[in-house]
């Protein structure tokens, strides 16, 4: 990932994210709260912020729907906000890229695991369909939606 340090060679390909002194997932969730906020609101820049967090609240995540999280680990959650602070000025095409490739969208909505029909036809010799969810939801959510609409906004 980007601006990351890497990992120890010697635990291959390994990360463990726990400390050995993990605490209670309330006090987590609360913590990585009071980081979000104390960043976003003293951070030099704050368009950037105000921004990125607006882009969070398009392109969302529902922690339940992430396995990786554990419930207690913010880590997945931190590297995808990041991902608006870094495009918040830039092409919504960059941004839409990087969330598609991000692991925390496939498995919110169901990707992760999908395979393409060719795929499975050749595997199997079954005919089958990929799943279509996340194609459906950029269109449909996070880019033209379901009408096309005047300049004034109505249908």
């Amino acid at each position: 990932s980007r601006d990351e340090v890497a990992n120890d060679p010697s635990l291959g390909e390994i990360f463990d994210i726990s400390t050995g002194k993990d605490v209670p997932t309330r006090k987590i969730v609360a913590n990585r709260e009071s980081v979000w906020a104390i960043v976003a609101l003293e951070a030099k820049d704050q368009l950037r912020q105000r921004i990125a967090w607006a882009l969070a609240q398009l392109l969302v995540v529902v922690p339940d729907q992430v396995n990786s999280s554990g419930g207690t680990h913010s880590e997945v959650f931190l590297h995808y906000y990041d991902t608006f602070v870094h495009h918040a000025f830039g092409n919504y095409g960059d941004i839409l890229r990087e969330v598609t490739f991000s692991p925390q969208m496939g498995e919110n909505l169901s990707y992760l695991y999908s395979k393409s029909g060719a795929y499975n036809f050749e595997n199997t010799g079954k005919f089958t369909f990929a799943d279509e969810n996340y194609a459906r939801e950029i269109m449909q959510l996070f880019t033209v939606g379901l009408y096309l609409l005047n300049i004034d906004g109505t249908e």
